[in-house]
């Protein structure tokens, strides 16, 4: 069979990075990742990249590792009527929809550092046909009748599918970044989209990632991972791409295919306007981390499916791909989001359509990226992006890129090497803050005990005066090292302090807008 071409698609969808399915499903056959070898895991991850932008009825994978697909499949099934049944044997998917394919790309796997699968997925990708790792070959040729092989990826290295393949019709404006030991992960959406799938198993040799890079289109993405992130994102940067952490996210060929739709924020407006007040804000870190939102933030009684969820005034943010690649991943947030007294509110991740450092970013792919930003967050009704970067703090004429575009309201600024080391101070850029992070909620960076004096000592020293710069707090919550209930224990203690109040990032910022004079 054939399926639409990679540039066929890019005009059907229009002028986001992301590539959707354009077949909705009516029915899934949905099969546990934890009952199959790796090898089988690829098998049925390549063929769920064949199948499921041809057919209605399409493949879904679970597994225990990422409880929330659970969550996503059950809304699928309640909300948008896509019924399921659950198959047991992953060689029944074969079975079933072996006519979806052309034959299949054998590879090598037993080193979890053998490039030969990466490839096999590239070669795959542009033949319509399933990668087979060759201890499964005889059972996938004998039994099932997949006979045809397109072509045999084993003892190339990391840079064959690009030598071989980047100019025979792969996507030159998405690529996966994906470490050979991950059998399944994002090996779905990259079939589909006709993607390369390489990795430069070296920190700091980025020769094959320089030519990768360059020759993409600019204003593109890349989904997975490196070995390193600085340099990584770094090296990303500098040719306008941007990255997005994807290397442990599947189902994207089921979740892409339904509607990216205009979404409202529940946020209720606080209208403060205590004179005499420290306000404090938080922000989740970690929103940036697709693979994160998809697997098991929403779910977790330590994140966003705490107790303690919607106690207090928390800012979250979710990384821009989810609103095209799972969007009805992305309303259940909003919809679940608290508001009333207390509000859960979303500010764009860093540092905006995808993880790049802004200073090191392309000049000339820049005003692009921040043009796209601009129009995303009109539709997500967001006003506030986080920035992650290198040492850039001062460097107003950048920020002013960002801030003369009227969705853009203002940016918190988290220094990469160390997310506080502007200490709180805030600068203005075309009349809109860029705030600092002042406090860092992490484990062996600042404790919660550590946090609140900090903050009861700044009302001590007067630092209460709604129009002064010092009387606002930004803390930045590490995700892995702090839950909800860490971030309750602090709230709980600071209300003692009556000087003191939280408030959602929207608040924070307009209350600064409002009262503190620019570069005061």
């Amino acid at each position: 069979m054939e399926s639409i071409s990679w540039s066929d698609w890019k005009k059907a969808i229009g002028t986001n990075n992301y590539m959707k399915n354009p077949t909705i499903p009516t029915y899934l056959y949905v099969v546990s990742q934890d009952t199959m070898t790796p090898s089988e895991r690829t098998m049925i991850a390549t063929l769920q990249g064949v199948v499921n932008s041809q057919s209605t009825l399409q493949i879904y994978t679970l597994n225990s590792k990422q409880p929330d697909y659970q969550i996503w499949l059950e809304d699928l099934k309640n909300r948008y009527r896509i019924s399921y049944e659950l198959i047991t044997n992953p060689w029944y998917l074969l079975d079933i929809f072996k006519d979806y394919i052309n034959g299949y790309v054998l590879y090598n796997n037993k080193s979890l550092k053998d490039p030969s699968i990466n490839n096999a997925c590239s070669l795959a990708a542009l033949n319509n046909c399933i990668a087979i790792d060759e201890s499964i070959q005889d059972k996938a040729s004998r039994i099932y009748g997949i006979k045809k092989i397109i072509g045999d990826t084993r003892g190339t290295d990391e840079k064959w599918g690009y030598d071989n393949l980047w100019n025979s019709g792969l996507n030159h404006s998405i690529i996966i970044e994906l470490s050979p030991g991950k059998a399944s992960a994002l090996r779905d959406y990259a079939i589909m989209t006709k993607s390369l799938v390489f990795y430069e198993d070296n920190i700091t040799d980025t020769t094959l990632r320089d030519r990768i890079f360059s020759s993409m289109e600019k204003d593109s993405i890349c989904l997975g991972w490196g070995p390193d992130e600085f340099i990584n994102v770094s090296t990303t940067s500098k040719y306008g791409i941007s990255m997005i952490a994807a290397d442990w996210s599947y189902n994207l060929t089921v979740l892409s295919a339904f509607p990216s739709i205009p979404l409202t924020q529940k946020t209720s407006i606080s209208n403060l306007n205590k004179k005499n007040a420290h306000y404090v804000t938080f922000i989740m870190s970690d929103g940036d981390n697709q693979q994160w939102n998809l697997g098991t933030n929403y779910g977790s009684h330590k994140w966003y499916g705490s107790p303690d969820k919607g106690k207090f005034n928390l800012g979250w943010s979710l990384s821009p791909s989810l609103y095209y690649l799972a969007p009805t991943v992305f309303n259940l947030y909003y919809e679940s989001a608290a508001h009333g007294l207390t509000n859960d509110y979303f500010v764009v991740p860093p540092s905006g359509n995808g993880y790049m450092y802004p200073s090191k970013f392309n000049k000339n792919t820049l005003g692009k990226y921040i043009n796209r930003l601009n129009d995303y967050m009109k539709k997500v009704d967001e006003e506030y992006v986080a920035i992650i970067d290198d040492s850039s703090f001062y460097n107003n004429d950048l920020w002013d890129e960002f801030t003369e575009k009227h969705n853009i309201n203002g940016l918190f600024y988290l220094d990469y090497h160390k997310h506080d080391d502007y200490h709180g101070k805030i600068i203005w850029s075309n009349n809109k803050p860029i705030v600092s992070c002042r406090d860092l909620l992490w484990d062996n960076i600042e404790s919660e005990v550590d946090l609140i004096s900090n903050i009861n000592n700044r009302v001590d020293l007067g630092q209460v005066d709604i129009s002064n710069a010092n009387s606002y707090t930004f803390v930045y919550v590490h995700a892995w090292s702090k839950s909800l209930r860490n971030i309750e224990r602090v709230v709980d203690k600071l209300k003692k302090n009556s000087k003191v109040i939280v408030v959602t990032p929207k608040t924070f910022m307009e209350l600064i807008k409002k009262n503190v004079k620019p570069n005061s």
